[in-house]
């Protein structure tokens, strides 16, 4: 259980990510990585010495899947509506989004 800064509940240094917290989301690797930018901007508050008055909150996310149908196609669900063909797939892109997370990760330069 976390409150709305991603801290384990009872505790003010321990902080969770992704699918072992009880953030009421679709457990879902773009939202991890939401949950840890926000507990990195988190914790460098609190290493500046703030005592958690400043800490960033974290909001509960809509579902979004896009799911590749082949070569040419994709499902895409999204809050308002679910779409499939070629325009899922645009959004999906070549790579699958392996090249925008090795970015992340800093696997490939920039």
């Amino acid at each position: 259980m976390v409150d709305e800064n991603m801290r384990v509940k009872g505790h003010k240094n321990v902080f969770a990510i992704g699918d072992i917290t009880d953030v009421p989301e679709l457990k879902q690797a773009y939202l991890a990585w939401a949950h840890a930018e926000l507990i990195v901007k988190n914790l460098k508050v609190l290493m500046s010495g703030d005592k958690g008055t400043k800490l960033a909150s974290h909001k509960p996310r809509s579902a979004i899947a896009l799911v590749s149908l082949g070569r040419k196609e994709a499902v895409a669900q999204f809050p308002f509506m679910t779409i499939s063909g070629c325009i899922p797939r645009k959004i999906k892109a070549g790579d699958l989004f392996i090249g925008k997370t090795k970015k992340k990760l800093r696997l490939e330069s920039k």
